[in-house]
């Protein structure tokens, strides 16, 4: 190419200075030609690595674009994240070939290099880059629509969050009060179902001050000494001894005293309504 150059530049010198060319030319030396040509070398390089740069920017972006594309079909989490960042990156690389298009077009204007292919490719680049930015606009009101929606989303399920907390917390109020309630069921069928017995001596008996003047008295007693049952399930009282009187008031129908082959009596309630029903305590003499 240089010799090429070199040629066509002695041979325009030629021309212009017709027969006193000779001299003319022997004033160059191939020294001042090659420095000449290495400028523009040099020109014509600088002009390719920034359309190179440029070229290699425009990759970038539609690369994040595609990324975006992958990204935005289920924008959630993480995804939001990497979206914004290739949205950031776009935005960096876009300004960033703005201006070298712009150096690009200074370079071009400073050289003393005149080629309209060259211009040509400086405004491809600059459709380009327009292209994109118009690209990356629609795109972004896209994502920023879809941000709206997934915004009306999220309030509208925080709402309803919301509803299901009352709820819940009605639900709550409700459960611990039919637990509360349950337990004063509970505690009241407890309190209706309970008895207390005891079966000693006369002299135990008087001792604990359960009996006064061989009678069961009403108060004053050491309930501590007292057996307390479950009148549902206590139907039997292994009393252990040969001789067994009771001393508080039951239905004579309710219960049996049953005497075991050792001749000890065991008391069988048959009956535990009526034989509770007059006295919840039970008091039985035995020798």
């Amino acid at each position: 190419m240089k010799n090429f150059v070199f040629s066509a530049i002695v041979l325009a010198l030629l021309t212009a200075c017709g027969n006193g060319g000779e001299k003319k030319v022997s004033s160059f030396n191939e020294d001042s030609i090659n420095s000449v040509l290495n400028r523009k070398d040099a020109e014509i390089n600088n002009l390719l690595g920034t359309i190179n740069d440029i070229q290699d920017g425009l990759r970038q972006i539609t690369e994040a674009q595609g990324r975006i594309n992958t990204l935005k079909n289920g924008v959630e989490g993480s995804a939001t994240e990497d979206i914004s960042e290739n949205i950031a990156f776009i935005k960096r690389i876009m300004d960033l070939n703005r201006e070298r298009i712009e150096m690009l077009q200074r370079q071009l204007h400073n050289s003393n290099i005149n080629a309209d292919n060259l211009r040509q490719t400086i405004e491809s680049l600059q459709q380009q880059v327009d292209d994109k930015n118009a690209q990356i606009e629609k795109l972004t009101a896209e994502l920023a629509a879809k941000d709206a929606t997934i915004a009306e989303q999220v309030n509208e399920i925080s709402k309803l969050n919301s509803e299901n907390s009352g709820l819940q917390r009605d639900k709550d109020n409700l459960s611990e009060a039919n637990e509360a309630k349950s337990r004063t069921i509970s505690r009241q069928d407890k309190d209706l179902n309970r008895a207390w017995y005891v079966f000693g001596t006369k002299k135990e008996l008087k001792e604990h001050n359960i009996i006064k003047n061989g009678e069961v008295v009403a108060q004053g007693f050491n309930k501590n000494y007292l057996t307390e049952i479950d009148i549902r399930t206590v139907k039997t009282i292994t009393l252990g001894s040969k001789s067994a009187k009771l001393l508080t008031t039951h239905p004579a129908s309710s219960y049996v005293l049953e005497r075991g082959d050792d001749k000890k009596y065991t008391l069988r309630i048959v009956d535990p309504t009526a034989f509770w029903s007059m006295s919840k305590y039970l008091v039985v003499l035995v020798k």
